[in-house]
Formats: structure tokens, C-alpha cells, sequence
């Protein structure tokens, strides 16, 4: 009878139940693919965040390694610029003493080419015969009007000796980059060749440097004088795959780069590619790739770089998946109560005790997942006190339930961080409100490791307080990542300062001395040729003074110098523009500025900011009329919780593709400029970002460049 009169309530509250049953089942379940897709994409996220940080880091590492090449290229320009003429034997033993295999991997030898007109040709191959090179003569054969030969290529053995009277200037591609070293006085790369040092096993691309080389005591200032006293070039040769050997780390396995000549990705133009051939085993589309472009001595590459399945393997999916699976099993579990509470009191009284059963085995199936779960999870009551730890906690711990019931969990917590646990914990428990700590617990073998545990209110059907649940995972490697990272962060920055430092005072005597000399040598004898090497030595000590404080000035820029504050920005800018009073009147520029608003920065950083735009704006904000005056225009105001200024000038303006590169460090519109230190901007930057602000460049309303910058009231 009981179940007949059931089944008749059931008929009737069927369809009720069962829409009621679908619409929580349908909340529930999105509900749960956000928090999994939230997780999901905060793990993609810090996988993307470690792959933009690998290609900088990996892109940094070709553009070093090439500018230290270039410095052994100018070492090699001052042998023959300090000598009449430099002997094959002193040639020999110079480039022995930099020992390029053990330092510089990837340069096939440091040479020198010199120019052989036609009329010489012939005495030129008598004279090199003459030195013991029976054999010796300029290839390739045939009539041209210039002629170069590599005379000179250490180390001489092995592959180099092919190259050994090669006219590299009878090829196309060298010859254009010899041609734009020549003309302009610096560095110039070729394009991808294949280099006569080059057998036919294990063919690699390759590409050459040079750096021309001028006649001794002849001026070279203007292209028709490069052209006119030119002998020859010293170069290095190189091959990609030695080159760029060791380029990528430990980590190298888990990127994939690819450098082409040019600013193209084809096949014809692909130099180097650090795995070598595909991975057929793996189909799959990268996930993450790039381009970038960069420039070496002024020639462009094109790198293409994309992630390979153990950099992809780094994504921690068990988060997601975990989140996944207590989801649904709860949606299940919420949708079935919400079933059976949609019946009647006489429905519910038929299954009370199918109910109750269910219940159980629905308790026993949440445990059963909970202890099969990779997470420690743990439930606490009203009292504050836990009743319960899943399988995965007490495995970890090595130890009982009841050990571990009420406070016996806090026995296995680092005595550092036990008195902050429970603070975090009583706090958020008092305020019934979600909590995330990390903090060391002692495993089964003694050792302590870290956890990052989260807590989560529990509320039943009526909104009523439980307790709480929560769920911990080990973090401990990630936890050694950071603290080596921050170790070699902080040691970085320390070597830095204190290079910088010891750096200061050796360019300080270097223009002292150079004064010194100046006045010592033109007391004996005036010469104009000393005067001007003075002067550039001066100069360039000048310059280095200023670099090594801009050095220091960004080294400090992240931090505060004094006393976090709402700082008034128009005594800081009054006092920047009265040390700069007499450079302003030198270059008849002025300033003007509106009534700024207050910003949440430290007096001696206000002004270092506001210094290094305007020192930009001195320096490269001139007027394309000559004869107009530099004008710069300061303006501000209030917008929320954050203070925005303004700083503008009447100049000829940056283009807007290099309207975030100058914010780099050492970046330069002008490629081989002296002017500035390549940093100031890089400063201003830092400071801003350091306060969670933000700064970037628009075109000014009077046709000049215009920096932007904000920031937050927050501390």
C-alpha cells in the first residue's frame, strides 16, 4: 500500500521534479566548468608568462653573444690602427691570445682582407710567393678592377687554409655587406652563404662580419674619404650551428628556434634551426609560438620560436581536473537532493530509507574520490576543530585520523609558520570567508615541505554556517624555483650596484688624467691631431660617467628612496628645472608648466622621473626648423585613484612603430649615436612600473613627441 500510494505522488510531482532535477544539474555543472576553465586558464597563463620570458631570455642571448663578437672585430681594427703594419707572425699571436675555441664557439677564425687594384695584382701574388706560398693566388680567376684577398686567417689550419687568397668581394652577397662597412665606417653582417671553409660533410649556413680598415693618419669622417683611404676589412666567418651551440640553456629541449636571414620565414632564408629536423613523433600543433625580429650590426633576422612537448608537459593539469571531477560529482549529488525534496511529504516518507542509504553511499563515493583526490584535503566543524582528513593528508603526514582530529594537525607545522597559520585560519574562520596560506608541514620521512592550502566556507540548504572545507597541494619546488630565482635576482642586482659603483671612479680619474695629459702635451708641442684625441678620449669618459650613473639610477629605480607619500609634483618638477636652468638657456628652450596634481611617489624618485623625460625631451625633441625654439609643455590632472601627466615637446616626433622600443634599455632611434646613454626612458619606465603604473608615448598636439605617464594612489 505504502508503495502504491508513493508511486501516485511520484506520477504527479514527476514533471516538477525532473525539471527542477535538470535546471540544478544545469547550474551546477556551469558553475563547474567556470571554476575548471578558471583554473585551466590561470595554468595556460603561467605557462605563457615562462615561454615570453624564455624567448627574451633567448633572444638577449643571441644579441650578447653577437655584440661580443663585434668587440672582438674592433680589438682586431685597433692592432693594425696601432702599427705601420702588422706582421703575420704578431697577427698570429694576438688572435692565439684571445683563444676564440675555448670563448667565442662559432667563429671559424678572425681574418683580414685587403684590397689588390688590378695594376698590383700580379706584384701582389709575386710578393706573397715571395714569403713562402708557392701556391699562393686570388681566386676566384678572371678579369675584374678590384680584386681583395684573405692574406691573413688564424687559426691557419684545417678548414681555414681553403679560404686563403679568396677574393670575397667577387660574391654578391659579401660584397654588399663589405661595400656597407665600408661606406659606413661600422660593422656590417652579410647575408646567409655557404662558407668556403665549408667540406662536403656536415654543411652548415653561414654568414661573415666585418669592419673596415683604414689607412693610418688619413681622415675617414665622410663616405668619399672611407672610400678613398680604405686597405682592407678584418672579419670573422661563421658557421650557424656552431654559433649558435649552447645558446639555450639546460632548458634548450623544450624550444624550438629557427633564424632566418631577412625579415621573411622561408625555407631559401633559414639559417639555423635548434633541433635540427622535425619531431615526427610529434603532430600536434605548438602551443605557443612567436616571431621576433631582430637586428645584428644593423642586418635583419627573423627568429621563429615555438614550444616543444617538454615545455608543454610543465602545465599543471591535475588542478583542473581535480575541480572537474569533485564538480560534477557534486552537481550529481545537488541535482539528486533537489529531486528528492521537489516530492511530497508522503514521497519522501516511501523512500526515507532509500534515501538514507543513498545518502551513505554517496558519502562513501565523496570519500572514496576525496581520498583517490592528489590533493590533502581536510573538513573542520563550527568549533573550528577538524573531524576529518582524507586519505592523501594522513598518507602524507604518516600518521592516524585520530592523531590528526581536533589540533593534532598542527603538530606537524613548521614552528615558523604555526602562530601565522592559525592567525590566517581563525581570522577567515571568524569572518566566514574564503582563505588561501602557504605554510611547511612535516612529512612521513621528517622533511618538511610546503603547502599551499585553500579554505572554503560551508553553508547548508538554509544559509546556515557548517564549517569548512579545504584542500592543500605541495608546493615545495615551486616554492625552491622562486627563492633560487629571487637569490639570483638579488645577487644580480647586488653585482651590478657594486660594479657600477667601482666603475665611477675609474672614469672619473680617466678624465681627470686625460685633462692632465691635454695640458701636459701642449705645453711641450700643440698639435691639432693630439688635441682631437683628447678630446674624444674626454668624451668618452664623459660618457662613461654618465652611463654608470644611468646604470645606477635604474639599478634604484624599483625601490623607494624615502617615505611613501602623496608627494607634490609641482616642488619636484620646480626643482629638476632649476638644475637644469643653465642647459636650458645653453640650448634656448623653456618650459611651461600647468598646476600638476599630487602622486603616491617618494620625493628623490618624483624627481629622477621627471628629470630622465625631460633630459629626453633636451635631447631629441629639437625642432625640424632650425631656427624655432625647443618648447615643452607639462600638464597633469586627476582621473579616479590615479594621477596622469603630460610632458610634450615641438620636435620632430618618433615613429609609431618605435613608440614602445625606446622604452628598452640601451634602445636607440639612432643607431651608433653617442648622445645620451641609451637608458633614461628605460628609467622612467621602471619607476612607473614599479608603482603598478603605466607609461607609453602619443604624438603631441603641436606635432612633437608626447610621454604619458600614470600613477596609482595604492600602496
Amino acid at each position: 500500500m505504502r508503495r502504491a500510494i508513493g508511486a501516485a505522488h511520484f506520477l504527479r510531482g514527476g514533471i516538477g521534479s525532473q525539471l527542477l532535477f535538470g535546471l540544478v544539474l544545469g547550474i551546477s555543472l556551469s558553475a563547474t566548468y567556470a571554476v575548471w576553465h578558471n583554473a585551466r586558464q590561470q595554468a595556460e597563463q603561467k605557462l605563457q608568462t615562462d615561454f615570453d620570458f624564455r624567448v627574451r631570455e633567448t633572444v638577449a642571448r643571441i644579441e650578447q653573444r653577437m655584440a661580443t663578437y663585434e668587440q672582438v672585430l674592433r680589438g682586431a681594427r685597433g692592432l693594425f690602427a696601432a702599427s705601420a703594419q702588422v706582421e703575420r707572425d704578431e697577427f698570429r699571436n694576438y688572435v692565439a691570445m684571445l683563444q676564440l675555441e675555448q670563448h667565442y664557439p662559432g667563429i671559424q677564425g678572425l681574418g683580414y682582407s685587403i684590397i689588390v687594384p688590378k695594376a698590383d695584382r700580379d706584384r701582389h701574388v709575386k710578393a706573397m710567393r715571395g714569403q713562402g706560398f708557392s701556391g699562393y693566388s686570388i681566386r676566384p680567376e678572371g678579369e675584374r678592377e678590384i680584386y681583395t684577398s684573405i692574406v691573413q686567417l688564424e687559426p691557419f689550419k684545417g678548414r681555414n687554409l681553403r679560404a686563403f687568397g679568396y677574393d670575397m668581394y667577387a660574391e654578391p652577397v659579401r660584397r654588399a655587406a663589405m661595400m656597407q662597412a665600408r661606406d659606413l665606417g661600422r660593422s656590417s653582417v652579410s647575408g646567409k652563404v655557404t662558407l668556403v671553409q665549408e667540406t662536403d660533410q656536415q654543411v652548415q649556413a653561414g654568414f661573415l662580419m666585418y669592419l673596415p680598415v683604414y689607412r693610418n693618419g688619413l681622415p675617414h669622417g665622410t663616405q668619399a674619404e672611407r672610400r678613398a683611404n680604405i686597405v682592407g676589412w678584418v672579419y670573422e666567418p661563421f658557421r650557424m650551428d656552431d654559433l649558435m651551440a649552447g645558446i639555450g640553456g639546460e632548458r634548450a629541449a623544450e624550444l624550438d628556434f629557427e633564424i632566418y636571414n631577412g625579415e621573411t620565414v622561408s625555407e631559401q632564408a633559414k639559417m639555423f634551426d635548434s633541433h635540427g629536423t622535425p619531431d615526427h613523433g610529434y603532430t600536434q600543433i605548438p602551443r605557443f609560438k612567436t616571431i621576433r625580429h631582430i637586428r645584428i650590426a644593423d642586418h635583419p633576422w627573423t627568429l621563429a620560436i615555438h614550444s616543444q612537448p617538454a615545455f608543454e608537459r610543465h602545465v599543471n593539469k591535475g588542478k583542473p581536473k581535480f575541480i572537474a571531477t569533485v564538480g560534477i560529482a557534486l552537481s550529481l549529488l545537488l541535482s539528486l537532493l533537489a529531486w528528492l525534496l521537489a516530492t511530497d511529504r508522503t514521497r519522501a516518507l516511501a523512500i526515507a530509507e532509500d534515501m538514507t542509504r543513498e545518502l551513505k553511499e554517496s558519502e562513501m563515493r565523496f570519500r572514496l574520490m576525496a581520498d583517490s583526490a592528489p590533493v590533502l584535503i581536510w573538513m573542520a566543524g563550527t568549533d573550528k576543530r577538524c573531524f576529518w582528513f582524507n586519505k592523501g593528508w594522513l598518507d602524507f603526514t604518516g600518521r592516524t585520523m585520530e592523531q590528526e582530529i581536533g589540533d593534532g594537525w598542527a603538530q606537524v607545522v613548521h614552528v615558523d609558520d604555526l602562530q601565522r597559520c592559525i592567525d590566517c585560519y581563525v581570522g577567515h574562520f571568524n569572518r566566514r570567508e574564503p582563505f588561501r596560506m602557504e605554510y611547511r608541514i612535516r612529512r612521513h620521512d621528517g622533511k618538511y615541505r610546503w603547502i599551499a592550502d585553500a579554505g572554503i566556507p560551508r553553508f547548508d540548504d538554509d544559509g546556515n554556517f557548517i564549517g569548512y572545507i579545504g584542500s592543500g597541494i605541495d608546493i615545495t619546488e615551486h616554492k625552491q624555483a622562486e627563492e633560487a630565482l629571487l637569490r639570483a635576482n638579488a645577487e644580480l642586482t647586488r653585482f651590478a650596484e657594486i660594479s657600477a659603483h667601482h666603475l665611477m671612479e675609474p672614469a672619473r680619474r680617466f678624465t681627470i688624467y686625460t685633462q692632465r695629459l691635454r695640458q701636459r702635451l701642449m705645453a711641450l708641442h700643440e698639435d691639432q691631431e693630439i688635441n682631437a684625441d683628447l678630446d674624444t678620449l674626454e668624451g668618452d669618459a664623459d660618457h662613461l660617467r654618465g652611463l654608470v650613473r644611468d646604470i645606477q639610477l635604474y639599478l634604484a629605480a624599483g625601490e623607494p628612496h624615502g617615505i611613501l607619500r602623496l608627494e607634490d609634483a609641482n616642488e619636484a618638477l620646480a626643482a629638476v628645472e632649476q638644475r637644469l636652468s643653465s642647459r636650458l638657456t645653453d640650448l634656448d628652450a623653456s618650459i611651461t608648466a600647468e598646476k600638476l596634481p599630487q602622486a603616491m611617489l617618494d620625493r628623490p624618485r618624483m624627481m629622477d622621473l621627471f628629470a630622465v623625460v625631460l633630459d629626453n625631451a633636451l635631447r631629441y625633441g629639437r625642432p625640424v626648423d632650425a631656427d624655432s625654439r625647443l618648447l615643452i609643455h607639462i600638464s597633469g590632472e586627476r582621473d579616479g585613484a590615479l594621477s596622469r601627466y603630460r610632458i610634450s615637446d615641438n620636435g620632430a616626433g618618433i615613429p609609431a612603430k618605435y613608440c614602445r622600443r625606446v622604452f628598452e634599455i640601451f634602445e636607440r632611434l639612432e643607431q651608433g649615436s653617442k648622445e645620451g646613454s641609451g637608458i633614461g626612458l628605460s628609467i622612467a619606465r621602471r619607476i612607473v612600473e614599479s608603482r603598478n603604473g603605466s607609461i607609453w608615448i602619443e604624438n603631441a598636439p603641436q606635432g612633437g613627441t608626447m610621454v604619458v605617464f600614470e600613477l596609482p594612489d595604492g600602496k
